[in-house]
């Protein structure tokens, strides 16, 4: 079952127990309620609960978030983000999810649909479910760290390639600009949240919550190190995307170089031959050659011929060739 409306209960022994909203919270483990907040039914519940702070209700309900984690007394308000594998999607267009967490209730919200999710949601139907709140955070964000990292081993082993290519290839261009810029756009674009994500974590493993136990502040520790390990990935790669375009912009400049020295050189050896030339056609008595010699124009070719024939082989002397 992978739907984008859904009430469990975190029954504390690793089972769950499906419910509605309308049902009445148990006195026993965390109720984790997802939400899609586009859904109108969804912005009249959160906007009626009076235990919500308004900063809670404003980010559960926001179009665009950013990943953060802010404490509220003993409630963690905390906005991630994860890959995009949803068919006909990029990657990079990042998906997120936000979330109100306490001990006893959980609240997410999202638009689209999302992995790590989804797994959650197997996991309470298979009695493999978090047994508390704290386990709940450690187990989502692991999820999401799991989602991205097919995902950063492609931009990894693109970027080497690339690199390789560069190295063994002496086509000017061997590497498309427009696939360069994808790469790049998608590495910025995971820069981007990842980092803030990073942030994030370190606020909850830094905020002292009672309900975040010592094995979950473990596992969230792991978790940060993975992200982070992640982020120098895409660091290295980001550097290598800069000497790769560089390379590229110096073989476009050579290559232009070596094109316009070909292009002085051509008009320089034709320039004295244009003058010559221009100079034995004016049509003045007195010009050699001009008294109707037979051999006139086969000596004056052969004198432009030799001439140009002496400018290449000095050309090609000074290696403008």
């Amino acid at each position: 079952m992978t739907t984008d409306f859904y009430t469990w209960h975190l029954q504390g022994d690793g089972t769950a127990r499906l419910l509605t909203l309308s049902d009445e919270t148990p006195c026993a483990g965390p109720v984790w309620i997802h939400l899609n907040y586009t859904r109108p039914e969804t912005q009249e519940w959160i906007r009626s609960r009076i235990d919500l702070d308004s900063t809670v209700q404003d980010t559960l309900l926001a179009e665009v978030t950013r990943p953060r984690a802010l404490i509220l007394d003993q409630g963690l308000l905390l906005t991630l983000r994860s890959i995009n594998h949803n068919p006909g999607q990029e990657p990079d267009d990042m998906i997120g999810i936000r979330l109100w967490i306490t001990p006893k209730l959980i609240i997410s919200t999202h638009l689209r649909s999302l992995r790590a999710v989804n797994t959650l949601q197997r996991d309470m139907e298979t009695n493999n479910a978090p047994k508390d709140a704290g386990q709940f955070v450690t187990r989502l964000v692991e999820l999401l760290n799991e989602d991205m990292l097919d995902t950063i081993e492609e931009i990894d082993e693109l970027t080497d390639n690339y690199e390789k290519i560069m190295l063994i290839s002496e086509d000017v261009e061997p590497v498309s600009d427009r696939d360069l810029a994808d790469l790049r756009t998608m590495i910025l674009t995971l820069r981007r949240y990842l980092g803030p994500q990073r942030d994030a974590l370190l606020s909850v493993i830094g905020s002292h919550l009672i309900w975040m136990k010592k094995g979950p502040i473990q596992r969230l520790r792991e978790a940060e190190n993975r992200l982070t390990r992640y982020l120098e990935v895409l660091d290295a790669s980001r550097d290598q995307m800069r000497i790769i375009q560089e390379q590229l912009q110096t073989r476009s400049n050579n290559e232009l170089n070596k094109q316009l020295t070909f292009l002085t050189a051509l008009s320089a050896i034709f320039l004295p031959l244009t003058f010559i030339t221009g100079l034995f056609g004016v049509n003045i008595d007195g010009i050699p050659g001009n008294d109707g010699h037979p051999w006139a124009f086969s000596i004056f070719t052969l004198f432009l011929v030799s001439l140009a024939a002496v400018l290449i082989y000095l050309f090609k002397r000074a290696r403008l060739f």
